[in-house]
């Protein structure tokens, strides 16, 4: 007797457009002897497998375990089952157009690097696609910057207005092929081209690419259109080449990115543990923040102190695309020698976000760059290179863009509507969540300008639209002067529809709260500021979490901060309100040791003692700026976020004491909330004997020292609450050391600590935390 022959229609949702997902389909089932169709549609993508029941039944059991390497698949709905008559027989399997539905829930992949196979290709002589630097194939190559509309096909690409070549045709409708249906398919024949111009716009004429490689070698600086924007290249060994480029962004300190020509480089330079590396090699292929290597600083075998001159780390990647990996080898012979190493800045001025056009280009980078490597294949979206670090093995992402953004992240629990989540005016993200799924943009960046403003407004409108879902409530940040607030609240009225203020840190905590599958928990957040609803500024807190609300258990003590935001920008300002506070007065010792004058001084002094432009701080990020002035170790003037705190982390990194000084701080109770006085060690380092010479002991004290004091509020905390999960979340824990320090220890105490791992701890993932809030 024959089996039973049936039919089932599924739809699946998740990362399944743009990622090999219908061919990888058409192979497996008729591998599997099954007939039916695959089927690209707005809200998902329809499968209908026929064949034996049990066969059918199997192969959609075990469908997860042979995806595509880049295909995510979140929901498998049967829609029909039924039985099939001999008349009714479907004979094969093949790949139906795709299919408007009206109603939209599919999810626009991100960018993917360069696979081994197309890296192959554009290295062999006898390949049709040698040095074509627009080479992809299903498993890799642009996906989010180039899209216009979903379904995800050619023709709603950027990719619309180069037609295949014959060639290219063949194997976009041969089954057996990589590009079988990968939308991005291209060759010299019939694929976008490069081209070289000069800062006055005259066209270059010859191979684009190896003059690029000659003018880098000359030392020239060179604007290149990548996947996701325009990044600044220029030889990593030239010290000549990079302080003109430091002088011409205007960046004196902040660090660079490098490229490596391959995983081996890094390796000869940095410390690459195999988790790293094989971070390096995925198809998100990050940067990812390394040491390097004691001997190749010692020997000075790499300018670290003009790539990176606070930190001493590289934040390194291996080529994303054909064009990037050909930067470094020439294939013509014509006598430059390969690179190693590349400077791969983000192409925009300071404070600007990256340029994706090459009009941008040509106007915002041309006091930057020698000449311009561009391309003819539009961006359509905005997406920078995403950065890792390694914490326990495991990556942390510090800035969610290429490779990440818009992948979406799956929530314990259904919202109740849809929000649009404004962020933070810092590290801006926006973030689109509805049913039970959140959408991060990519990194947007801080809102510091009007080219980034326009930025924001232009994800706002677009994220939305590409999601197809419509807005039904936005949510801000607390302080009414934000950008991002500002900008939530305009589109709240016009819309009609509800905004939600949600104070800064409840956000971080239920970020890395809810990306860990929690909907509560205890929150450390440590940061640089954010406005309370006490109207002060926060920042180093210990809160009780849950999705209707937070309790505030514990803090820092609260300081003044002369100047307010100047403060920040000048840290000797912050170290002279530690001075008032703890009664200390400035002596000309000090005033000599700041660089600051005795009238500033007493400026600052007075604005303290009258509460004069003097907000209260809370925050643990203004800690360790003061710590960093006090030591000797921040700048007169920072010249980016974090920078007196960075300085501080890489001093304590080469402390070689055996001994580490202790540093006091009181404990005690207010309003029933724990509150860490650091008066005592500020009063104590004001007599600079203490100190003088064991700078970098007192640095790695202060790592100590903040540890201990959390440990203390949390050790308080417990007393006042049931639960044992603690998260860690705010720019403070982008700190090695002090993670390395507190999470060991309160995993000690018996709590389950959870870390950011795919939402960054900055305010990257304030968006995120505001979104959910808002939608419980």
């Amino acid at each position: 007797m024959n089996p039973i022959r049936i039919r089932n229609t599924y739809d699946l949702s998740g990362i399944i457009q743009g990622v090999g997902f219908r061919p990888a389909m058409l192979h497996l089932a008729s591998g599997a002897g099954l007939a039916g169709w695959v089927q690209n549609r707005t809200d998902s993508v329809r499968i209908v497998l026929e064949g034996p029941q049990k066969n059918v039944e199997t192969f959609m059991q075990t469908l997860k375990d042979k995806l595509p390497k880049n295909a995510v698949v979140n929901t498998i709905l049967l829609v029909e089952s039924i039985t099939v008559s001999e008349n009714e027989i479907i004979d094969r399997f093949s790949i139906l157009p795709s299919f408007q539905t009206g109603v939209h829930s599919l999810l626009i992949p991100a960018d993917l690097a360069i696979c081994h196979d197309c890296m192959a290709e554009i290295t062999n002589p006898s390949d049709r696609r040698y040095g074509y630097p627009f080479t992809t194939c299903v498993n890799c190559g642009p996906r989010y910057t180039i899209i216009n509309s979903t379904p995800y096909d050619r023709e709603r690409t950027t990719m619309s207005v180069f037609p295949m070549c014959d060639d290219c045709r063949r194997e976009y409708e041969d089954p057996t092929n990589r590009r079988f249906h990968a939308e991005t398919i291209a060759c010299p024949k019939c694929g976008p081209q490069v081209h070289m111009e000069d800062t006055s716009g005259t066209l270059l004429e010859g191979n684009a690419i190896e003059m690029a490689r000659s003018e880098l070698l000359k030392g020239k600086i060179v604007a290149v259109r990548g996947i996701g924007g325009f990044l600044i290249a220029a030889d990593a060994f030239n010290r000549s080449a990079i302080e003109v480029l430091r002088r011409r962004k205007t960046r004196p300190h902040k660090p660079f990115a490098v490229m490596a020509s391959n995983i081996e480089v890094l390796h000869r330079y940095c410390i690459v543990t195999s988790e790293a590396e094989q971070l390096l090699l995925s198809p998100e292929a990050p940067i990812v923040i390394l040491d390097v290597r004691p001997e190749i600083i010692a020997a000075g075998e790499l300018p670290i102190d003009l790539i990176s001159p606070d930190t001493m780390t590289l934040g390194a990647m291996l080529p994303t695309s054909p064009l990037h990996k050909l930067f470094f080898e020439s294939l013509l012979n014509d006598g430059v020698p390969s690179f190693k190493l590349l400077i791969m800045t983000s192409g925009n001025r300071g404070g600007e976000p990256t340029c994706i056009t090459n009009d941008e280009a040509r106007d915002r980078l041309k006091t930057i760059a020698d000449f311009f490597l561009m391309h003819d294949r539009e961006i359509n979206l905005r997406n920078d290179d995403s950065i890792c670090v390694m914490r326990r093995g495991q990556p942390q992402v510090w800035r969610r863009a290429r490779g990440y953004a818009p992948n979406p992240i799956h929530l314990s629990h259904r919202m109740t509507r849809t929000v649009l989540a404004m962020g933070a005016d810092m590290k801006n993200t926006i973030t689109v969540a509805y049913d039970n799924c959140a959408v991060i943009s990519p990194h947007i960046g801080d809102l510091e300008t009007p080219e980034a403003l326009n930025s924001i407004e232009k994800v706002t409108a677009c994220l939305p639209e590409f999601l197809m879902k419509t807005p039904e409530a936005v949510a801000v940040d607390l302080h009414p002067d934000m950008h991002s607030t500002k900008l939530g609240e305009k589109i709240s009225k016009q819309a009609d529809i509800p905004v939600t203020g949600v104070q800064h840190h409840y956000a971080h905590a239920v970020a890395c709260l809810e990306e860990n599958g929690h909907d509560k928990g205890l929150a450390l957040v440590f940061d640089g500021t954010g406005l309370g609803t006490d109207g002060t500024i926060w920042g180093a807190e210990l809160l009780s979490v849950e999705l209707v609300g937070f309790k505030r258990l514990a803090t820092f003590a609260g300081v003044p901060l002369p100047g307010g935001d100047s403060a920040v920008k000048h840290p000797a300002r912050q170290l002279i309100g530690r001075f008032m506070t703890c009664g200390t007065g400035i002596t000309d010792e000090w005033v000599t040791r700041l660089g600051i004058s005795g009238s500033e001084a007493a400026l600052w002094s007075k604005q303290c003692l009258e509460n004069i432009n003097s907000p209260i701080t809370h925050a643990a990020g203004r800690v360790f700026d003061s710590f960093a002035a006090l030591l000797g170790f921040a700048p007169a003037k920072i010249t980016y976020e974090g920078q007196p705190a960075i300085r501080l982390e890489a001093a304590a990194r080469r402390c070689r004491d055996t001994s580490i000084p202790d540093l006091p701080f009181s404990v005690s109770e207010q309003d029933g909330k724990l509150l860490i006085d650091w008066n005592e060690s500020f009063g104590m380092l004001a007599d600079t004997s203490v100190f003088k010479g064991k700078e970098t002991a007192f640095a790695m004290a202060v790592h100590h020292a903040v540890a201990e004091a959390a440990l203390k509020m949390v050790e308080g905390g417990l007393g006042m609450s049931s639960m044992r999960t603690i998260a860690l979340t705010g720019g403070v824990f982008m700190n090695r050391i002090l993670n390395e320090i507190l999470v060991p220890k309160l995993e000690k105490m018996g709590l389950e600590v959870i870390l950011h791992r795919c939402t960054p701890p900055n305010d990257g993932c304030i968006s995120f935390g505001q979104a959910i809030i808002a939608g419980k």
